[in-house]
């Protein structure tokens, strides 16, 4: 874990980088040994320069050391191949006879974002909406299955994509709903849409609304349903607030998910612990499972659950929701939410990553909701060729090669030593003659030298021979 100041500096990174237009490419590299000795050698060098005592141990010191050398091979990024983004959906059909029957919405977007896509775990924005999402289906179907227990509403599950991008995904699933498919009824008679967004961290939940709901309505009653099962199941924590902020058609971007349903004119409203829509924590690569409470996890989807139960049984809302249905075995297991957070964290999930036709987290997810759920379909949205709301880049990942190499002024030095060589034997080709003859005399005087020593040697013999015979 990374402390609070290195964490806000991260955060304040990637935001400068996301939402800055950079000359030159930045890279993000995941820690391991062989980059932990690369910083220490590069530390120690640098600590030996600015030690040196004078400029020729300064200079001694840029000659020895050495240097390094990373080159990166990646293509230039382009615009990727495949531009789609894949919405599934599926339904729990209600009990009652009605030819339009009462719908809630349960809605999540499943991609994730970061300033570096291949490290965009996104495990609490929107792992974690994700994770409730599917336990919910999990936890309800029980109930659509038995005839006792069956509500006369029907279930909607959503799992969208493109929701950093601008809710792209679900953007292109209510055009397909409510103005190409005439016939469909999903949205004819809806009660209301919940948008799961960061859900797994243990601060106290938020309703996000675009507009206050009145007193009596679906929205306010589901509001009080919440507030009720929170103070009787978990008295010590906060209760959930309700956070109201309209949509500002002028801004490129929409804040919550909730912003497209309501701008289609459906009441809905976006559940989150975040305060603010632009907090940093909704795109970062310290996004980690690491980061998401298990409990906070667990706690927050019984709450949910038993809110959308008094949604569902007329009765229970009688009752003031107590939140005593889902208790005992029939509570979200935190086994289940693990599995579902660990299916959803396996891959990063940046939408440039899930763009493929045949992307295999999107297949697995669409599996698991159709495990639970009836009449499973997906919506494949296109950005338009003429006026593309987004652009995804191919090129996430790249290598990088690190080579040790010595410094420019060790190249210098080498080349003057070379140079000097091969001038000094340009010198000696070119007066071949000369040197031979000043080598010839060289021996030719050593040869004298050598023979009138010799010639000394003997006659001091000589003379000692005489001296011995007197």
């Amino acid at each position: 874990m990374c402390s609070s100041d290195l964490r806000e500096a991260v955060l304040q990174l990637e935001e400068e980088l996301v939402s800055g237009d950079l000359d030159i490419p930045v890279y993000f590299a995941q820690e391991n040994d062989e980059l932990l000795e690369l910083y220490d050698n590069l530390k120690s060098d640098g600590d030996s320069g600015t030690a040196a005592a004078s400029a020729a141990a300064a200079l001694m010191s840029g000659i020895s050391n050495s240097g390094y050398q990373l080159i990166v091979n990646a293509p230039t990024p382009a615009p990727a191949k495949d531009q789609i983004v894949v919405s599934a959906s599926g339904v729990l059909s209600g009990s009652s006879g009605e030819d339009q029957l009462p719908t809630i919405l349960v809605v999540a977007h499943y991609d994730s974002g970061a300033a570096a896509p291949s490290l965009a775990t996104g495990a609490d924005s929107n792992g974690s909406g994700v994770s409730v999402l599917l336990e919910l289906a999990r936890m309800f179907s029980t109930l659509y299955s038995g005839s006792r227990t069956h509500p006369a509403y029907s279930l909607v599950f959503l799992l969208s994509g493109g929701g950093k991008l601008n809710y792209a995904g679900t953007k292109r699933w209510l055009e397909e709903h409510l103005d190409l498919d005439t016939t469909s009824e999903l949205l004819s008679n809806v009660k209301y849409v919940l948008c799961l967004d960061t859900l797994g961290k243990d601060i106290p939940l938020k309703l996000h609304v675009s507009k206050p709901p009145k007193e009596g309505s679906d929205g306010a009653v589901f509001f009080e349903n919440l507030r009720t099962v929170s103070a009787n199941l978990f008295p010590s924590s906060p209760a959930p607030e309700m956070v109201h902020k309209k949509i500002n058609l002028a801004d490129d971007t929409l804040s919550w998910e909730h912003e497209r349903f309501s701008i289609r004119r459906l009441p809905a409203f976006t559940l989150s612990h975040m305060g603010s829509p632009r907090n940093p924590e909704r795109q970062t690569i310290l996004d980690t499972t690491a980061a998401v409470s298990r409990d906070a996890l667990q706690r927050n989807t019984r709450i949910v659950a038993e809110a959308l139960a008094c949604s569902l049984y007329p009765r229970m809302e009688k009752n003031k929701c107590t939140g005593e249905l889902f208790s005992g075995s029939q509570e979200p297991k935190v086994a289940s939410l693990d599995g579902w957070l660990s299916l959803v964290t396996s891959s990063p999930r940046h939408p440039s990553l899930l763009s493929q036709k045949n992307s295999d987290l999107v297949k697995s997810l669409t599996s698991a909701l159709a495990r639970y759920t009836h009449d499973v379909s997906s919506v494949v949205g296109n950005p338009d060729r003429r006026e593309p709301e987004f652009v995804l880049y191919d090129t996430a990942t790249a290598t990088m090669n690190v080579y040790r190499v010595k410094p420019a002024i060790f190249d210098l030095l080498l080349s003057l030593v070379i140079a000097a060589y091969l001038g000094l034997l340009y010198l000696l080709l070119n007066n071949s003659s000369a040197v031979l003859l000043t080598l010839a005399s060289l021996l030719k005087e050593r040869k004298v030298e050598d023979m009138n020593g010799h010639s000394k040697s003997n006659g001091f013999k000589n003379g000692h021979a005489k001296l011995h015979a007197n």
